[in-house]
């Protein structure tokens, strides 16, 4: 039952293309920038911490923290276009009598622990934000 969900997920991810889901392409139209800032963010913030040069940079710490949060945002849009292809995905297995009722609840609840997967991703993605922007300030503090 869960590959059958899974498979069916993964077509309301083609239906979301076909019907140009505005979250989807949001997504997607961001994915170049999220490339880049999720393979620089990281050594910036490294460098604005000062562990790469000896000297705390506050400024080069605000441009890493910008480059994250660029991801954070993608992690955050994610959600409800994961959510959505799931929902696709439950009305047409339903829709369509591919599941039965106990099926139908099996498949359900396989994708609902497949896009918390999504969920502790992105609520990382913010706490992980929220102390860099916390560190930002602190360092800001000290001059």
């Amino acid at each position: 039952m869960s590959a059958a969900a899974v498979a069916a997920h993964e077509c309301g991810h083609a239906v979301q293309h076909a019907k140009s889901y505005s979250l989807l392409q949001l997504r997607s139209a961001i994915v170049p920038l999220v490339n880049i800032s999720s393979q620089l963010s990281q050594w910036i913030i490294l460098a604005g911490l000062g562990f790469m040069f000896g000297a705390a940079n506050p400024t080069i710490l605000l441009i890493g923290i910008i480059l994250f949060a660029i991801t954070t945002l993608f992690t955050l849009i994610t959600l409800p276009v994961e959510y959505d292809a799931s929902d696709r995905a439950l009305r047409w297995l339903k829709g369509n009598n591919i599941t039965s009722g106990a099926e139908q609840i099996m498949a359900a609840d396989a994708l609902k622990w497949a896009a918390r997967t999504y969920v502790v991703a992105a609520v990382s993605s913010v706490a992980t934000l929220l102390y860099y922007i916390l560190l930002f300030l602190n360092s800001r503090d000290r001059e």
